[in-house]
Parts: structure tokens; sequence; C-alpha cells
């Protein structure tokens, strides 16, 4: 059975020429390539990220644990990718964490978990440095827009003497990804995590740079970590918009009693942007919580001392008597405990108090005085006008010039109106003369055409009803006008209507 089977493919092999032969070997071969490849893709298994944007340490770290377990793995974009099957990702995490292959670059407080026999203070000051620097090395690369991150710390030795002690500072050097920026909000939060790690560090004693050199943390105010630049500005707007929000309401007052684009208003402000705490405390009479009073009598006789000595007269010089005498006292002794009220209130003025007001108004056209000591009353009012902290107030007049203002004839709604539909409506014009054109082109080219077709109708009907009426044998001559006019009387005979159309066309050109 077998041998029948080779013997006819042997034979339907013989059958085929060269190209036939050589197309049968390539199609067989590209069969089997395609199932290998196939074969291939369905086996394998599909690969996974493991860990991205690895340094050099770090991923031979990582290969040396994953070849050690004896997971196939492969490397992506120039090796600072490592893939992995995808179905061991997390475990492979967590295994590669507990190894420690994750921080190649330094150690952090693990430094401290063997306990060292004979260490010198000098050493332990070194791994705490150590240890701290790599601590706040994590926790800055955990920034979506930080690569990597370097920190250098000086910690001075603790000195008992206050003129001895040295202040610590720290330096950190930042590698940024592509197309990425710290915003000061992050430069700010990095500086606070220093700070707050480091005792007795100060934001002046920060460096934060970047791979360029650039000091991120240059405008930054010493204390409270503010950026100077951004406060400014943003008391900047704050300003503006105060101003811009007093603006407008002048206008819109004046607008209504003067008429639109009779008047122009314009504001100055001062704020006051200094924080301050006012600590006020007031004491009371007070009540007495405790009284104690003490009353002493008696009496008693004394001794008088030996002549020419003073070896029993204590205290006061008493007169020199002999022999005994007898005396009385009485003491009285009031104590009074008071409990005195005290009430402490702590004021914080707010920020962006009006310290002072500039405002000068100029409107259209000669007006008396006492016309403009009421409007400037009118405009006092609604500003609050306060003299006491030097505000400024200029009314005046004078005659605008028309050629620069809007009409304001029409209703600001018309005229919105009228502005918007303004561009469109040209746009449209545009269009429908272009369509307008367009037909017309187009009709009168169809109409030549149609023309066309009947000019050249006739000729062919004159031209066959002539060769019809003439036999082939008859060869008499005859006069072209004469056989041309009897064609043209038979047409106008047969189609007098379509005669008609082409002489109108005819007086039309």
């Amino acid at each position: 059975m077998n041998s029948n089977i080779m013997d006819k493919l042997r034979q339907r092999w013989q059958t085929l020429n060269s190209s036939q032969k050589i197309i049968f070997v390539s199609g067989c071969a590209g069969i089997l390539i395609t199932i290998a490849v196939l074969s291939r893709l369905l086996l394998s298994p599909t690969y996974a990220p493991l860990f991205t944007e690895l340094e050099s340490q770090n991923a031979s770290k990582i290969i040396e644990q994953l070849e050690t377990l004896q997971v196939p793995y492969q490397l992506t974009n120039n090796g600072k990718t490592i893939e992995v099957p995808e179905d061991q990702v997390y475990k492979l995490r967590i295994q590669m964490a507990s190894a420690g292959a994750l921080y190649n670059s330094g150690q952090g407080f693990e430094l401290f978990d063997e306990k060292k026999f004979g260490i010198t203070e000098f050493e332990q000051q070194v791994g705490f440095q150590r240890a701290l620097q790599e601590e706040l090395r994590r926790t800055i690369v955990q920034l979506d827009e930080v690569d990597q991150a370097r920190v250098h710390l000086v910690l001075p030795k603790e000195s008992v003497f206050l003129d001895e002690q040295a202040v610590p500072s720290a330096s950190i050097a930042l590698k940024l990804k592509p197309y990425a920026k710290l915003e000061p909000d992050q430069v700010r939060g990095i500086q606070s995590l220093v700070m707050g790690s480091i005792q007795g560090l100060t934001s002046e004693n920060i460096h934060i740079i970047d791979m360029q050199g650039n000091v991120l943390n240059e405008d930054m105010e010493n204390g409270d970590g503010e950026f100077s630049s951004a406060s400014a500005l943003k008391n900047y707007e704050i300003r503006r918009e105060y101003e811009k929000e007093m603006e407008q309401r002048l206008q819109q007052m004046l607008n209504r009693i003067l008429g639109p684009g009779r008047a122009v208003a314009m504001v100055a402000a001062e704020l006051d942007f200094d924080r301050q705490e006012i600590l006020q405390s007031k004491y009371g009479p007070g009540t007495i919580q405790h009284e104690e009073r003490l009353t002493e009598k008696g009496s008693g006789i004394t001794g008088g001392g030996v002549p020419g000595t003073d070896a029993q007269m204590p205290g006061d010089t008493m007169p020199f008597v002999t022999g005994n005498t007898g005396s009385e006292y009485s003491r009285d002794q009031n104590t009074n405990d008071y409990q005195v009220n005290t009430d402490q209130q702590t004021l914080i003025k707010a920020l962006g108090n009006v310290k002072r007001l500039s405002v000068s108004v100029v409107v259209d056209g000669n007006y008396t005085q006492t016309k403009l000591d009421s409007l400037q009353q009118v405009i006092a009012g609604a500003i609050g006008y306060d003299q006491k902290r030097g505000d400024q107030l200029n009314v005046s007049s004078m005659n605008f010039d028309k050629s620069s203002l809007p009409n304001f004839e029409e209703t600001p709604v018309q005229s919105l109106v009228d502005k918007r539909l303004i561009i469109p409506g040209a746009i449209a014009g545009a269009l429908l003369l272009m369509l307008v054109v367009f037909l017309i082109f187009r009709r009168r080219a169809r109409r030549r055409y149609e023309e066309s077709l009947i000019q050249q109708q006739i000729k062919e009907d004159t031209l066959s009803q002539v060769v019809q009426e003439e036999p082939m044998q008859e060869k008499v001559e005859e006069d072209p006008i004469v056989k041309q006019r009897k064609s043209l009387k038979q047409v106008a005979q047969e189609r007098p209507a379509e005669v008609v159309e082409i002489l109108k066309i005819w007086l039309r050109e």
C-alpha cells in the first residue's frame, strides 16, 4: 500500500517540469516555516515588564537573582527594562524586594539590623548618616517626575558649648525624567521633608539642584518656605483683581447715570499683605480666694541687764533699768490671697486689607462744579471713601475723542449680535455668490452642448436624405448651392420646430 503511494508520488514528481518543482518546494518550505513560527508564538509564554528604567547595578543584581531562581527573562529598552513571564510578575517582585535587589545603590536603616561589637562612635555616626541619606533618597524618587536622586548630608557633632555648635546642611541632586518638570509646591515639599528629618536644619542650608546645575530652591524665602516670586505674583494678582472689580462697579454705575461711553473710571489700590498677630491681656479687679488674720497679745516680766553690757538687750536699745519690770504687747497680721481675672485675646490681622485707594473719574462734556461735586459724593459712597486712611478721589470733566468710541445708539445686545453675525454672514454671502455663478456657467455650457447636438443631427439628417434621393446610378451633376437649398427646404418642411429653434439661436448670437 505504502509502496504504491510512493510510486504514484514519484511518477507525479517526474511529470513536473523545473519551474513547477521549484514552486512546489518553495510552498512546502513556506508552510513548514509558518507552522514553526505559529507554534513558537502559541507555546512561548507572554512576557510583561518586571522593572523599568533600572540602573546597571540594580539590573545586574536582579538578573543574578532570576538566574538563581531559573526564571526565563528578556532585556528590552537597552537593558533598562527586564521582562518575565506575565503570570510570575507579582511573585517575582516580592521575591526581589525580600532579597534586597531593589536598592543596590545603598542601604537605609537596614545597616543597623545586624549588631556589631567593637564599633566606634565615629563609625556609628557615619552609618547613621549613610542610612539617613538612603532613606531620604528612597522617598524622593517616589515622585513621578524624579528618575534618580542623590542626597548628601552634613551632620556636625554636637557640642556642649553654644559658640562651637555647627549648623547641619543638606544637598540634593535630582535627575528628572525626560520632559518632566518639578512644580514649586513639589520643591517645597522636598525641602520640608529634609527639614523635618534632620534636627536643627533650616531652609537656607538646603540646596536642591538638577542635572543641568539649576538651583531649584534659590527663590525660596527663609522661614515658612514660601517662594518670594510666587508670593509677590499672587499678591499682585489679588490687587489687580480687586482694582478690576472696583472699576467694573464704578463703570456700571456711571453708565446708568451718564450713559454708555460717557465716563471712564480708574482705580489704584494699596493692599496690606503683612501678617500680624496681636496678643491682648486684660486684668480685672480680682476676687479674694483666701483670707488669714492673726492677732497676738501678751505680757511678761523683763529683767535688767548687767550695767555696762548689752548681752541681754536684743533689738532696740531700751533705757537702763535695774530690777524687774512688767510689759504688754499685741500684734495683728492679715493675709489675703487674690485671684486676678485675666482675659487674653489673640487677634490675627487678615491679609489683603485696604490701606489706601486712589480713584480717578473723567466724564465727557462740560459740567458745572456743583454737578461734579454731587457726582463725587456718589462715587465716594460707592467705593467706601475714607479720608482718614489717605484715600484720594478726583472727578473731572473734559470732551472725549468721539472717533475712537463705539456707536452706542444701538443696544448692547444688538451690537453684540451684529458683531457675531458679520463674519458668518460675509462667508455665507460669498458662498451663495459662488454657487450662483457656478449655476449660470453650468446652464450656459449645457445650452451650448444641446445646440451643438441639434446642429450635428440636422447635418446628418440632411446628408442622409441627399444620399437617399440621388440614385447610385444617376451621375447627373447638379449645382451644390441648389442642392443644399433643396435639402434645407425639405428639412424645414419635415422638422419646422427644430429649424425655428436654430434660427432663434443664430439671431441671439
